[in-house]
């Protein structure tokens, strides 16, 4: 059975240029890989997808900053302020919490 050949087409048959606007973002995001696409598709095609202000989970990022300050780590506020996307002054308050509560 031969395959039918569209114009803009890539060689495992998706069709760039009829996708869903948000299907073609994803694509390019994705750097032009239609297998990831596929993937995505396949696995959460009809969900309403909502992504998250921070890439970090904020309970998280609580963890990985008190067991630093537990081992007695000097945490540079402005690194890891910017690296977890969270503000100075939040990292500031766990690292003032972790401490007050290892001399407890």
């Amino acid at each position: 059975m031969r395959r039918l050949e569209i114009a803009g087409m890539t060689k495992d048959g998706l069709e760039v240029d009829a996708l869903h606007p948000t299907y073609r973002e994803i694509y390019k995001v994705l750097g032009e890989n239609s297998e990831a696409l596929m993937q995505i598709f396949e696995e959460m095609s009809g969900q309403q997808v909502n992504l998250p202000v921070h890439l970090y989970e904020p309970d998280r990022v609580k963890e990985q900053i008190v067991k630093r300050v537990e081992r007695g780590e000097v945490i540079n506020v402005n690194e890891a302020a910017n690296h977890y996307g969270y503000s100075r002054r939040w990292i500031r308050k766990i690292i003032s919490d972790a401490k007050r509560e290892g001399k407890g």
